[in-house]
């Protein structure tokens, strides 16, 4: 008789039973794809050139891009790429959309963000037409207009400069065209954009005078601070510690594709070399 009656109880419950399992198992796959996407960091890059941007074929190119890549690979971690204007990374690592960024050291930075160690030491410098007058502080810049890469930001002394007026361009290749055509009276870049779009404008050392260097500022490896719990970034952090340890973190950086001078000398003998020590 009980033997009957599990056969007839299995028969009728059999449907339900099928149910509940499929909704179990539906429920469990949604839970590991949903974990396997947020387990997948973001990291996000600034389009500044040739820092990061994107080629004919939509291929990510660039500066951190290749130093990004290299480092994730020894390190065996998959990414999704971001490729935004600088002030979205800023705004995308305080908000979590981003977990990682190359970014310049700042109190905003170590706001919103852990450092994982030091990437590389950059130039800041305001370079002018050849023959210009000399000029020793940013007050001799007083009612001139000084080109920028929009969203930079070169410190506080140049850009919260009350008798500058900053123009915001796309990229260091059009204010030096500006500059030459005297529509600018100066051009503020990092070392890197700006030997990189001298090079490929064809500009002419003679044609461009060195004005003033503003500073050295430093890129750090920043983790958002809503993802430092995340697994992967101790062992990326080892990572970054032994690329530069091996000096492999230079090379990935100053490639001689995007950093076509072991040394470039501008009108006046000032010159810019290629390679800078990081420093802790």
């Amino acid at each position: 008789m009980n033997v009957c009656l599990s056969v007839i109880l299995s028969g009728l419950f059999q449907p339900i039973l099928n149910l509940r399992c499929s909704i179990v198992l539906l429920l469990m796959l949604s839970a590991q794809i949903l974990f396997a996407d947020e387990a997948v960091p973001r990291l996000a890059t600034s389009t500044v050139k040739p820092w990061g941007f994107s080629d004919a074929e939509s291929n990510y190119r660039g500066i951190l891009v290749d130093f990004q890549n290299t480092l994730l690979s020894r390190a065996g971690i998959t990414v999704h790429h971001l490729l935004e204007p600088y002030p979205r990374v800023i705004q995308d690592i305080e908000k979590g959309d981003a977990d990682l960024a190359v970014m310049f050291v700042s109190p905003e930075a170590e706001r919103i963000a852990y450092s994982l160690g030091p990437v590389i030491n950059e130039r800041i410098v305001i370079v002018v037409k050849a023959g210009s007058q000399t000029y020793q502080t940013l007050d001799d810049f007083n009612d001139r207009t000084i080109g920028q890469v929009r969203g930079s930001r070169y410190g506080a002394a140049f850009d919260n400069h009350p008798g500058i007026t900053r123009i915001a361009l796309t990229d260091v290749e059009q204010g030096l065209k500006m500059l030459l055509a005297g529509r600018l009276d100066a051009m503020a870049s990092t070392e890197h954009s700006l030997l990189f779009a001298m090079y490929r404008a064809g500009i002419k050392a003679a044609d461009i005078q060195l004005a003033l260097p503003l500073f050295t500022a430093r890129a750090d490896l920043y983790v958002s601070r809503h993802a430092l719990q995340a697994g992967w970034v101790k062992p990326l952090q080892q990572t970054l510690d032994a690329m530069r340890r091996d000096g492999s973190l230079n090379k990935a950086l100053y490639q001689r594709k995007y950093w076509p001078y072991d040394s470039y000398c501008f009108s006046g003998g000032q010159c810019l070399k290629g390679h800078q020590e990081i420093s802790e």
